[in-house]
């Protein structure tokens, strides 16, 4: 008995990380399409839309995130702004989305977390915190 317990403990915790897509990098192509390189070196296609900016790696190497442009371009601006943020982890692909502009985002806590910078061009704005796996937790006026 002790013997098949002792295996079952070596195979679980022997595949405890095998749920977890870790990525190698993330890049935008010409078409202003997201790629993501996983571990094992495999170069796959996320976003088809072409209206892709500003691609990051989290520091845990399990996250990538990246600005979709709006369609449209403010007056006063000579390209198009942001107002929703992909981010994909462990697979799945979601989105976060704030008006009028996403001025700025980071990864927090290794990249379990997310943060954006959120409101007009040159005006105070909100600072939102998200878990990656639950809707907002915080967020802060400016």
């Amino acid at each position: 008995m002790k013997k098949v317990i002792s295996i079952f403990l070596m195979l679980s915790t022997t595949n405890c990380h095998a749920i977890h897509s870790y990525l190698k990098t993330v890049y935008i192509d010409n078409e202003k399409n997201v790629h993501i390189i996983s571990a094992k070196g495999r170069d796959e296609k996320i976003s088809k839309s072409g209206d892709a900016a500003d691609a990051t790696l989290s520091p845990d190497k399990r996250s990538a995130a990246w600005l979709v442009l709006n369609s449209w371009i403010a007056e006063g601006d000579t390209e198009p702004g942001a107002s929703q943020l992909a981010i994909y982890r462990d697979g799945q692909l979601r989105h976060i989305q704030c008006a009028p502009f996403i001025r700025d985002y980071w990864f927090w806590m290794q990249g379990k977390q997310v943060a954006i910078d959120c409101g007009g061009r040159h005006f105070a704005g909100t600072q939102s915190l998200y878990v990656q796996s639950r809707l907002i937790i915080n967020a802060l006026d400016e």
